[in-house]
């Protein structure tokens, strides 16, 4: 059953619409990723939860209660905001206690909760430090803990590792996976980071426009998207439109990719996936693209090379290993690919 129900909810600031009747299910215990591009409406929906902001159509249920009208503190919901918001004159300890001394617990009750949120967080005996003397990555985890203590039904996370470097946003980002798995608790996380969302979700929306594209797993997301936007925004793929012609699909640069005998409906929208394509001087068995490109550019990424080839006004990034070094610029080489390397898709609204 859902834990935490939006039906219908849209939201508009003067002619600019928000949100448009979004509607998400969020069951006991998940953890969902909201996810898309500045603007898509997602911190609007977490706000919206959250209380801060109102709905102007739908409803918002936590539990069977309806929040419609009910004021932050009292939704039993936890906040993690990406600013942290923690109050530089208090210490460690009593920006996590605040919630607790808020709802009117005695002083005996509080002391003991807010040592063991910290040391949840790790921060044990740093308590007495104020905000200030803490690194970015303390802050966070005091702002983690102070949600935490409070024991909400729900846990908001509104980009809360944007402002870390990718040091501390990776430790912190397995911090709060091994927090939510210990604790079970229900969490939205919003975030513009597709590989944050893919990490920790049970199941990741993707947003646009105020209005829900996509919702899946993450390795469904990831492997088997079903619309162009959600494998744009997932970054490391080139997404081409066509039309099926004498049983091929031709891209709008002129290029013939083989259709799989799978397929059930006429696409028109090819994913091309960077990590799983080819440059070489043969073609595979079973290859559904085989062209001849030649490489315009290539970037050193350390790990790998991000390559771009091109054919006429055909163009898609390669990502090719290390070793064997990658073709120069310039060279005249095949671009190929199986049946992982390319999906197909057949949604006109793509």
């Amino acid at each position: 059953m859902a834990h935490l129900v939006l039906q219908g909810v849209g939201k508009s600031y003067g002619p600019t619409r928000v949100l448009a009747g979004v509607d998400l299910d969020v069951a006991s215990g998940e953890f969902v990723a909201l996810l898309g591009p500045s603007g898509c409406g997602k911190t609007t929906t977490l706000r919206i939860v959250a209380g801060f902001i109102s709905p102007e159509e739908g409803s918002v249920t936590l539990a069977g209660r309806s929040l419609i009208g009910v004021p932050p503190h009292k939704r039993d919901i936890g906040v993690v905001f990406q600013s942290y918001a923690l109050f530089p004159h208090l210490t460690a300890a009593r920006n996590v206690a605040f919630g607790l001394r808020m709802r009117g617990m005695n002083r005996a009750d509080i002391e003991v909760k807010t040592s063991a949120a910290l040391a949840m967080v790790g921060l044990s005996g740093l308590g007495e430090r104020y905000p200030g003397q803490l690194s970015g990555g303390q802050q966070q985890r005091v702002a983690l803990a102070r949600a935490l203590v409070i024991e909400p039904k729900v846990l908001l996370l509104d980009e809360p590792l944007s402002n870390l470097d990718a040091g501390l946003r990776h430790e912190m980002r397995d911090e709060i996976s091994r927090l939510r798995r210990e604790l079970g608790i229900t969490t939205l996380f919003v975030t513009h980071d597709q590989s944050e969302a893919l990490a920790t979700a049970d199941r990741v929306v993707v947003m646009d426009r105020g209005h829900i594209v996509e919702i899946a797993a993450p390795e469904d997301l990831s492997e088997r998207p079903n619309r162009a936007f959600t494998a744009r925004f997932l970054g490391g793929r080139t997404v081409v439109e066509g039309a099926v012609d004498n049983g091929r699909f031709m891209t709008a640069g002129g290029v013939s990719i083989r259709l799989p005998d799978t397929l059930t409906a006429p696409p028109t929208h090819a994913v091309l996936r960077a990590n799983r394509l080819s440059l070489g001087a043969t073609t595979p068995v079973n290859a559904l693209i085989d062209v001849p490109v030649t490489v315009v550019s290539r970037a050193f990424l350390g790990d790998q090379y991000q390559i771009r080839v091109t054919a006429d006004q055909f163009g898609v990034d390669v990502l090719a290993p290390i070793d064997p070094p990658p073709p120069p610029l310039g060279a005249q080489i095949r671009l190929t690919g199986g049946s992982d390397a390319v999906r197909f898709l057949s949604d006109p609204g793509a």
